[in-house]
């Protein structure tokens, strides 16, 4: 059950209560199976660019990615969360990794409204919850760029070193190189954190809690990013985490 509220829908994956901070809530995860933790690692990596440029056509493909990985994770735990009996079509959709390979496909744009179309539909605790460290990492913060490149990177399962290095260091040069792209970088490393924090304490912090894990909220909440500092494909986003 995801709220205390008894009209609201049933989630069997999480439940929430009010945090502290005004007009939040904390998230409590279900345990969850061996087959839906394995694809969380899966769903994690996206094979971001290794090599820069600035080209108008490699900043869209950036773009893309970030879209992309975003609403693959927000599905992702619309999974977790609704656990319904079917859902083949879903599973085929989160295992088609983000890259530059990937993002050619004419078929993209039907992948990437079936991927949406889950992620608006999830509660607007959890969205919230994405959108806040959005803001967090957006707000004059030293670290934000070695955060996220970090972050993004390790998810990716980098082949070996070398790629590795190179991975971060794109990633970080976009960061500084071009603002405009800072808010969808930032909405992919958030949604990424928030499968694995949703995995990390569903797996370890089960006792003392009937639901099993939990709240993985922070308190208090960032505010939320202006809407001018995102990407316009993150609107509904935005929207949805309003409630």
């Amino acid at each position: 059950m995801s709220s205390e509220d008894p009209g609201a829908r049933q989630w069997p994956g999480y439940r929430s209560k009010p945090s502290y901070d005004p007009g939040r809530r904390l998230v409590f995860p279900a345990p969850v199976p061996a087959d839906l933790r394995a694809l969380g690692h899966r769903v994690r990596a996206a094979d971001w660019p290794v090599r820069l440029a600035f080209r108008a056509s490699r900043i869209a493909l950036l773009d893309t990615l970030c879209r992309w990985q975003t609403l693959r994770a927000l599905a992702y735990v619309h999974l977790l969360a609704a656990r319904p009996a079917q859902a083949t079509g879903l599973l085929d959709d989160l295992r088609v990794v983000p890259g530059p390979e990937t993002a050619a496909d004419p078929a993209l744009p039907e992948l990437l409204a079936r991927l949406e179309e889950y992620a608006l539909d999830l509660p607007a605790d959890l969205v919230d919850a994405v959108v806040g460290d959005v803001g967090g990492l957006l707000a004059d913060n030293r670290f934000a760029a070695s955060v996220l490149s970090a972050g993004l990177t390790a998810d990716s399962c980098p082949a070996d070193t070398d790629e590795a290095v190179s991975r971060a260091v794109v990633l970080t040069s976009y960061w500084y190189e071009t603002p405009d792209q800072r808010g969808a970088l930032a909405l992919a490393w958030s949604a990424a954190l928030f499968v694995r924090s949703w995995l990390w304490w569903s797996d370890r912090f089960t006792y003392g809690d009937p639901a099993g894990g939990i709240g993985i909220t922070t308190d208090p909440r960032p505010a939320h990013p202006a809407p001018s500092s995102l990407p316009a494909w993150a609107a509904p986003l935005l929207d949805r985490a309003a409630g």
